[in-house]
Protein backbone atom coordinates (compact mmCIF):
# COMPACT_ATOMS: atom_id res chain seq x y z
CA UNK A 1 0.00 0.00 0.00
CA UNK A 2 1.45 3.37 -1.25
CA UNK A 3 1.42 6.47 1.28
CA UNK A 4 -0.58 8.21 -0.67
CA UNK A 5 -3.18 5.25 -0.95
CA UNK A 6 -2.97 5.05 3.21
CA UNK A 7 -3.65 8.80 3.37
CA UNK A 8 -6.75 8.74 1.29
CA UNK A 9 -8.15 5.90 3.54
CA UNK A 10 -7.53 8.04 6.97
CA UNK A 11 -9.00 10.55 5.22
CA UNK A 12 -11.62 8.50 4.62
CA UNK A 13 -12.00 6.92 7.83
CA UNK A 14 -11.66 10.79 9.63
CA UNK A 15 -14.76 12.38 7.44
CA UNK A 16 -16.69 9.07 8.83
CA UNK A 17 -16.04 9.55 12.01
CA UNK A 18 -17.16 13.24 12.42
CA UNK A 19 -20.13 12.42 10.31
CA UNK A 20 -21.28 9.76 12.50
CA UNK A 21 -20.74 12.19 15.87
CA UNK A 22 -22.50 15.39 13.86
CA UNK A 23 -25.54 12.70 12.77
CA UNK A 24 -25.57 11.34 16.34
CA UNK A 25 -25.69 14.93 17.90
CA UNK A 26 -28.76 16.04 16.01
CA UNK A 27 -30.22 13.12 16.80
CA UNK A 28 -29.96 12.74 20.20
CA UNK A 29 -30.90 16.65 20.76
CA UNK A 30 -34.86 17.03 20.91
CA UNK A 31 -36.54 19.56 18.27
CA UNK A 32 -37.94 22.25 19.93
CA UNK A 33 -42.29 22.56 20.40
CA UNK A 34 -43.98 24.98 18.06
CA UNK A 35 -44.78 27.75 19.11
CA UNK A 36 -49.31 27.66 20.01
CA UNK A 37 -50.98 29.97 17.82
CA UNK A 38 -51.71 33.31 19.75
CA UNK A 39 -55.58 32.64 20.08
CA UNK A 40 -54.54 29.05 22.17
CA UNK A 41 -55.02 29.10 25.79
CA UNK A 42 -52.10 27.80 27.69
CA UNK A 43 -53.26 24.50 29.85
CA UNK A 44 -54.72 24.73 33.32
CA UNK A 45 -51.76 24.17 35.58
CA UNK A 46 -52.26 23.70 39.56
CA UNK A 47 -52.16 26.47 41.42
CA UNK A 48 -49.78 26.09 44.04
CA UNK A 49 -49.68 28.09 47.20
CA UNK A 50 -47.03 30.95 47.26
CA UNK A 51 -44.05 30.10 49.96
CA UNK A 52 -44.37 32.13 53.23
CA UNK A 53 -41.80 34.85 53.52
CA UNK A 54 -39.34 34.03 55.91
CA UNK A 55 -40.15 35.61 59.46
CA UNK A 56 -38.58 39.06 59.81
CA UNK A 57 -36.33 38.49 63.00
CA UNK A 58 -36.96 41.91 64.02
CA UNK A 59 -40.91 41.82 63.92
CA UNK A 60 -40.40 38.11 65.46
CA UNK A 61 -38.41 39.94 68.52
CA UNK A 62 -41.27 42.90 68.55
CA UNK A 63 -43.73 40.05 69.11
CA UNK A 64 -41.75 38.68 72.15
CA UNK A 65 -41.10 41.94 73.98
CA UNK A 66 -44.77 42.35 73.57
CA UNK A 67 -45.68 39.13 75.00
CA UNK A 68 -43.69 39.46 77.90
CA UNK A 69 -44.27 43.63 78.91
CA UNK A 70 -47.50 42.25 80.68
CA UNK A 71 -48.31 46.07 81.43
CA UNK A 72 -47.58 47.26 78.08
CA UNK A 73 -45.17 49.99 79.91
CA UNK A 74 -42.81 49.90 76.98
CA UNK A 75 -40.79 48.21 79.38
CA UNK A 76 -39.84 44.68 80.57
CA UNK A 77 -39.28 43.92 84.58
CA UNK A 78 -37.95 41.35 85.76
CA UNK A 79 -41.01 40.15 87.45
CA UNK A 80 -42.49 39.99 83.57
CA UNK A 81 -39.60 38.36 82.37
CA UNK A 82 -40.14 35.88 85.12
CA UNK A 83 -43.62 35.73 84.67
CA UNK A 84 -44.05 32.27 82.37
CA UNK A 85 -41.49 31.07 84.33
CA UNK A 86 -43.18 31.31 87.59
CA UNK A 87 -46.65 30.00 86.34
CA UNK A 88 -44.08 27.15 84.49
CA UNK A 89 -42.74 26.29 88.22
CA UNK A 90 -46.26 26.85 90.29
CA UNK A 91 -48.18 24.74 87.92
CA UNK A 92 -45.46 21.34 88.70
CA UNK A 93 -45.18 22.56 92.65
CA UNK A 94 -48.34 20.53 93.39
CA UNK A 95 -48.18 20.49 97.24
CA UNK A 96 -47.45 24.66 97.10
CA UNK A 97 -44.39 23.93 99.07
CA UNK A 98 -42.28 26.55 96.87
CA UNK A 99 -39.76 23.26 96.20
CA UNK A 100 -40.18 20.97 93.08
CA UNK A 101 -39.20 17.32 94.19
CA UNK A 102 -38.22 14.56 91.09
CA UNK A 103 -42.15 13.52 91.41
CA UNK A 104 -43.45 16.65 90.79
CA UNK A 105 -41.02 17.41 88.36
CA UNK A 106 -41.27 14.39 86.33
CA UNK A 107 -44.98 13.58 86.57
CA UNK A 108 -45.28 15.07 82.52
CA UNK A 109 -42.81 11.83 81.72
CA UNK A 110 -44.37 9.49 84.47
CA UNK A 111 -47.80 9.97 82.15
CA UNK A 112 -45.65 9.78 78.97
CA UNK A 113 -44.62 6.21 80.36
CA UNK A 114 -47.81 4.87 81.47
CA UNK A 115 -49.54 6.40 78.26
CA UNK A 116 -46.91 4.34 75.88
CA UNK A 117 -46.72 0.95 78.34
CA UNK A 118 -49.59 -0.90 76.60
CA UNK A 119 -49.65 -3.84 78.67
CA UNK A 120 -48.60 -2.22 81.75
CA UNK A 121 -45.47 -4.34 82.63
CA UNK A 122 -43.33 -1.54 83.50
CA UNK A 123 -41.49 -2.18 80.73
CA UNK A 124 -41.65 -0.76 76.77
CA UNK A 125 -40.79 -2.72 73.90
CA UNK A 126 -38.95 -0.50 71.26
CA UNK A 127 -42.89 0.32 69.63
CA UNK A 128 -43.98 1.74 73.17
CA UNK A 129 -40.46 3.42 73.66
CA UNK A 130 -40.85 5.34 70.06
CA UNK A 131 -44.59 6.60 71.33
CA UNK A 132 -42.52 8.61 73.82
CA UNK A 133 -40.83 10.68 71.65
CA UNK A 134 -41.65 14.24 71.94
CA UNK A 135 -40.86 15.24 68.06
CA UNK A 136 -43.59 15.79 65.37
CA UNK A 137 -44.66 13.18 63.83
CA UNK A 138 -43.71 10.69 66.45
CA UNK A 139 -46.50 8.01 66.57
CA UNK A 140 -49.00 7.76 69.27
CA UNK A 141 -49.16 4.90 71.60
CA UNK A 142 -51.02 2.24 69.83
CA UNK A 143 -53.37 0.60 72.88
Amino acid sequence: MTGARRWAILVLIGALGVAAIIGWSRSSAPEPLPAPPPSAKAPATPLEAPAAPPPDPAEREAKRFDRYDRDDDGLVSGEEYLYSRRRSFERMDEDGDGRIDFTEYSVKQRGRIAASDCDASGDMTPEEFASTATRKGAPEPDC
